[in-house]
């Protein structure tokens, strides 16, 4: 389905740049009829109805995509919003257009640019064959099944060079933009008062509230660390995969088991019940409860089983860090948690840990604010699910604001972005104002 939408939308915005493909012979003339026009350059009322209906499948398939809800593409004021919004960009890329050409964009095409185009124009139309196939018989196989996709793409107007042209214009928008935007630049007075601003916010915030700062700064940035807050490490020895398997399959007859007991407890619950139908709710509920506590002593011996089983490999681990390994060498090699693996930030900074929060494990919160010293390792501390935790009391953060240094980069590359953005959009806005284009919207809606 999520195919066939994709697909869709390939196909409109071919449809939008062959400009033809929706003219019915019957209504050529009205096709052809120009709804906005600028600097020599017509846009016809089939181009407009294209861009729409691209629109209009766009909208459904984001609705479909991100909502699951149907969005529907014949209600008059979805299509009306479509319109305007489809004369909007018309306007807009007659201007840009119109601009690229006034100020020599193009001329500035160097081989390497074309090159970048073409490839990028292939990558495309390969990926809407790759689309195609999925939408033709399904009994064809290799040449076979290519060729059908070819020919679909062929019937429904969807060309190579179609692609060329719109990878084309795209690289000739952002070299307008590069142009529009050469000059913005960002201060270190700006920096510091952006820098200032997230300070306070976040001292608002996180200043008296340490388990929630953990819990923010082990996703981000944050600005603000209030006190209590530490750093640790950790080397994570999983469980097997198959006593995790086991376990996980345990844990759903708890979750039956729980449900069989809920819904019995109901029925004894309600006041007008009949006597037969009690004494069998009783039944069900003793029957109910054997099975849970069956399940939940399965679970609790496949979780024994299960940490027995690494009960060598962790106390390796410890007997080597009792001998003098080397904590990060030794973490790099042997823990199972992807965030304290090589190359993410949090193997070196360690994670953000503090008293009452609640997105780690409890057992880990705990061991980890149990350990007294900076350097101190924690024994092998079961989890609540997958493994065991040996843990290392790495620093504590600092309280306070974050140091300047360690943000100026990014927050100058942020604000460096928005400006940027703000002053293309911004001339663009009042390049299309001052075109004052004149739409024939009746026309349109005829």
């Amino acid at each position: 389905m999520k195919k066939k939408a994709i697909l869709a939308m390939l196909l409109a915005m071919a449809l939008l740049l062959s400009g033809c493909a929706l003219i019915k012979k019957d209504a050529a003339v009205d096709a052809k009829r120009v709804i906005l026009s600028y600097n020599g350059t017509d846009v016809t009322k089939a181009e407009v109805q294209a861009q729409v209906e691209y629109q209009l499948q766009q909208t459904a398939y984001m609705y479909y995509l991100y909502y699951g809800q149907s969005y529907d593409t014949t209600d008059p004021s979805n299509i009306a919003a479509a319109q305007e919004q489809a004369v909007e960009a018309f306007k807009e890329d007659l201007v840009l257009k119109s601009k690229i050409k006034e100020m020599g964009i193009e001329e500035k095409l160097t081989e390497e640019d074309l090159a970048a185009i073409q490839e990028t124009a292939q990558s495309n139309f390969d990926s809407a064959l790759e689309t195609a196939e999925t939408l033709v018989d399904q009994t064809l196989e290799g040449d076979a099944k290519k060729e059908a996709a070819a020919q679909y793409l062929t019937d429904h107007d969807v060309k190579l060079e179609d692609y060329v042209e719109q990878a084309k214009n795209n690289k000739l928008s952002q070299m307008l933009k590069d142009e529009i935007i050469k000059d913005v630049t960002v201060s270190d007075e700006e920096v510091q008062a952006e820098y200032d601003k997230k300070v306070e916010s976040d001292k608002t915030t996180y200043g008296e509230n340490a388990a929630s700062y953990a819990a923010a700064a082990n996703n981000g940035t944050v600005y603000y660390a209030p006190a209590g807050v530490r750093r640790v490490k950790q080397i994570l020895i999983k469980f097997k995969e198959e006593d995790q398997t086991a376990i996980t399959d345990a844990k759903s007859k708890v979750t039956t088991a729980n449900s069989k007991v809920t819904a019995a407890q109901q029925i004894l619950d309600e006041e007008e019940v009949a006597e037969e139908d009690k004494t069998k709710a009783q039944a069900d509920l003793e029957a109910a409860q054997a099975e849970l506590d069956a399940a939940n002593k399965e679970v609790d011996e496949l979780t024994d089983k299960a940490y027995a089983n690494i009960d060598e490999a962790a106390d390796d681990v410890l007997k080597q860090l009792a001998e003098g390994a080397d904590w990060d060498t030794l973490m790099a090699e042997k823990t199972e948690d992807p965030g304290m693996q090589s190359g993410r930030d949090t193997a070196v900074t360690g994670y953000a840990v503090a008293e009452g929060m609640t997105s780690f494990d409890s057992a880990f919160v705990t061991a980890a604010m149990g350990l007294k010293a900076i350097g101190d390792v924690s024994e092998k501390t079961r989890g609540s699910s997958n493994g065991y935790y040996i843990i290392k009391y790495f620093a504590d953060q600092p309280e306070g604001p974050i140091a300047l240094d360690s943000v100026k980069e990014t927050l100058h590359s942020s604000l460096l972005s928005t400006k940027q953005n703000d002053t293309y959009n911004t001339t663009v806005d009042e390049w299309v104002e001052a075109a004052n284009i004149k739409v024939d919207m009746g026309a349109l809606k005829d």
